[in-house]
């Protein structure tokens, strides 16, 4: 078994090494690339010394002419397009600097935040059973299992006149003349009707004895509301005592030095939040990064090429060219021989450097296609607060088999999601989770914030959520906005 820290750190890891596999293919495709520029220079300077042993020299610099205006074409597009992938690519070795930064002052101040968080609970553990020994707290006690055990009784009483007014009212509801005076109000103030109307309404009211029916058909639908006011103000009643009990707890708490506790944990809290929105700013940043590559990558890199590849091919493709290769081929002369052969295996090099460059964007997408599916499990895990210090994986031998693979390739990051479902838990609180107020020092799930960022680190009390803040209160615990 291992923390929740120590799983988002195994998975921060994994995202790290695919990130490098990722940034590796980067490289051997912008070098693939470069080697692909150098070979289609060879291959226009191949031509020219062809030109020049086949042809008159006129003719020949004229040709060699056109192919050094196309090849300074070309490469003017090409070296434009690695210009900017290398800004790019040293942005990103400062992003990933700053990120892997970030990373580490994050997983600091959370450890920090825990360790303060953990002194606090240790003091609640230890005060709980001292307070717990006290005759006001065991008064106060009885004070509230007394208004716990009249609310019950009171609640028992308004459920059973519930149930029974739905049966009991049912031959009433089943008259249709009885309802029909109900509906109309007859018999009370609010009863409006003409002299005529009023007058058969009597006569209806007399066949079916209205007036005693009304009365108790009233009186039906009153009791099961009346019980379940007096419920309610009996549970209002209980809440009451809690807080008194509450109150009592803190007072404890605060003469043990919680208030000392509660100011260290605010101040691990502010610096574990600069921390976290610091990461967030970082990995927001690259995030950005990689969607401008891929919008440059796609817009302009392969069009570069394509264009520059245009311009050689229409250089070297006129009819002259072609000629001057063909008879170049045909001729028993040892030296254009020898270039055409080396023009044969220039060619041959594109061919292969072009499926080498293919080959590493399909290996490319599919890393980064890891990558992104690890790296929103790793948001997932932090938005749930599942790295707070009650979080543990018990499966830890599982996620390390599947973040191997996953760096590996083996597998694809949808199956991290659920090896981390089925391994997550929370270990009990030292103390009672009551003590000090509702909540207490629980971990709740989802944590505040939910998915929507900031996991256990962002904002919220630890204790309870009353006016004086932290360990007594008598709100929602974490979920309020309490001073820890």
């Amino acid at each position: 078994m291992i923390s929740g820290q120590q799983a988002l750190r195994q998975i921060e890891l994994a995202a790290g090494q695919i990130r490098g596999q990722e940034n590796e293919l980067q490289t051997a495709l912008a070098q693939a690339a470069e080697r692909a520029t150098r070979l289609r220079a060879e291959r226009i300077e191949a031509f020219k010394q062809l030109a020049a042993v086949r042809l008159d020299a006129l003719r020949g610099q004229k040709i060699a002419a056109d192919l050094d205006a196309a090849e300074r074409r070309a490469l003017d597009q090409i070296a434009e397009t690695e210009r900017e992938l290398a800004r790019i690519g040293g942005e990103r070795a400062r992003l990933e600097t700053a990120r892997a930064g970030a990373e580490r002052e994050r997983h600091e101040k959370a450890d920090a935040l825990a360790a303060a968080l953990d002194e606090l609970e240790q003091l609640q553990a230890r005060v709980e059973p001292q307070a717990r020994a006290q005759p006001e707290w065991l008064a106060q006690k009885k004070a509230v299992e007394a208004a716990q055990g009249i609310a019950e009784e009171a609640d028992k009483k308004a459920k059973v006149a519930e149930a029974d007014l739905d049966a009991k009212r049912r031959p009433y509801e089943a008259d249709p003349l009885f309802m029909y005076l109900w509906r109309r109000k007859f018999g009370t103030a609010d009863y409006k009707a003409g002299h005529f109307v009023r007058f058969m309404d009597r006569k209806v009211a007399a066949l079916v004895n209205y007036p005693d029916a009304r009365a108790n058909y009233a009186m039906l639908n009153e009791i099961p509301t009346r019980l379940r006011a007096h419920a309610q103000r009996q549970a209002d009643a209980v809440a009451a005592e809690k807080e008194k009990l509450a109150q009592i707890e803190l007072a404890a708490l605060r003469a043990a030095g919680s208030g000392v506790a509660e100011a260290r944990v605010e101040e691990a809290r502010t610096s574990a939040k600069a921390a976290e929105d610091a990461l967030m700013a970082a990995e927001a940043a690259i995030a950005a990064l990689d969607a401008r590559q891929g919008e440059f990558t796609k817009s302009r890199t392969d069009a570069a090429l394509t264009r520059a590849v245009d311009l050689v091919s229409s250089a070297d493709a006129q009819e002259e060219i072609e000629e001057l290769y063909r008879e170049a081929r045909q001729t028993p002369t040892r030296d254009d021989d020898m270039i055409v052969a080396r023009i044969e295996k220039i060619d041959n090099q594109i061919a292969r450097a072009e499926d080498e460059m293919a080959s590493l964007r399909r290996k490319a997408q599919e890393v980064a296609g890891r990558r992104v599916e690890v790296e929103r499990e790793r948001d997932s895990f932090r938005r749930r607060g599942w790295d707070n210090p009650y979080g543990q994986v018990t499966n830890e031998n599982m996620l390390g088999d599947v973040l191997g693979s996953l760096i590996k390739g083996a597998i694809q990051g949808a199956v991290l999601g659920g090896v981390l479902r089925d391994g997550y838990q929370e270990r009990r609180p030292r103390a009672d989770s009551d003590f000090g107020g509702s909540g207490g020092f629980n971990f709740p799930l989802p944590p505040l914030g939910g998915d929507s960022g900031g996991g256990w680190i962002g904002g919220g009390g630890w204790g309870g959520g009353s006016d004086s803040g932290g360990l007594g209160g008598g709100g929602d615990g974490f979920h309020t906005g309490g001073s820890i």
